[in-house]
């Protein structure tokens, strides 16, 4: 089956963003991140940090629905799509679904040399914002974004570059565009 959607999803400081952008660039397609929109809307909303507006919505869980739904709409009427979004895999039809997963203390350099604001990097928030996020939407979706049954293909971007990531995606998302692709493992 040829794909026309690309999610990826896994833990904070996995590469989804940096891998998405440069994924979106090879297929000629656009990349929206679901974190993105969520920062966005809980700065101009609430005046607050994702790590804050991630402790909101634990206690407001329709906002989890408002993010969330809103942006797998998107997805879903967008034609060609990269998506950063952790849900994916059960929100974005058609779609081809990647998890990315790295070691903690990679997650967290990665994180804190990123220049997230006020976003808290530190090796215990991190922990703790993944860990709760995984929670709550097992909770209240029913389904655990990371177990990696749910996808396509799963990577540990531990030791690989970016390049050799989207090379990995690339080579099973649309096998036959791989000799199109500039990066060099």
């Amino acid at each position: 089956m040829k794909y026309s959607k690309l999610t990826l999803s896994g833990y904070a400081g996995t590469g989804k963003s940096t891998v998405g952008k440069l994924l979106a660039k090879e297929l000629g397609c656009e990349f929206q991140s679901v974190g993105n929109v969520a920062r966005e809307y809980a700065d101009k909303e609430f005046g607050l940090s994702i790590n804050e507006f991630q402790d909101l919505c634990r206690q407001k869980p329709e906002l989890d629905d408002y993010v969330n739904l809103n942006f797998a709409k998107y997805c879903n009427k967008t034609e060609k799509i990269v998506a950063d979004f952790r849900l994916g895999f059960h929100f974005v039809e058609k779609s081809f679904n990647v998890f990315l997963k790295c070691s903690a203390e990679i997650a967290a350099k990665r994180l804190q040399n990123d220049n997230r604001g006020k976003e808290k990097t530190d090796f215990a928030s991190i922990a703790k914002r993944n860990a709760e996020m995984r929670d709550r939407f097992i909770e209240k979706y029913g389904v655990a974004f990371t177990d990696e049954n749910n996808y396509d293909l799963v990577i540990d971007t531990d030791y690989l570059t970016s390049e050799e990531v989207v090379c990995l995606i690339i080579s099973k998302f649309q096998p036959q565009t791989i000799s199109t692709v500039n990066f060099h493992l």
